[in-house]
């Protein structure tokens, strides 16, 4: 699954819009690479 598909999943099961599910995606992954590069787990 590529990003593309990942956002349209999350639209399709949360009723977003593409445009609010990839900002939702997008803020997930932000998250996890910033815990990632401080040295934090992510579980």
């Amino acid at each position: 699954m590529n990003k593309t598909e990942l956002i349209n999943a999350v639209a399709a099961e949360t009723q977003l819009s593409k445009k609010d599910s990839e900002k939702a995606v997008s803020a997930v992954f932000n998250v996890i690479t910033e815990e990632l590069a401080k040295g934090e787990k992510v579980v």
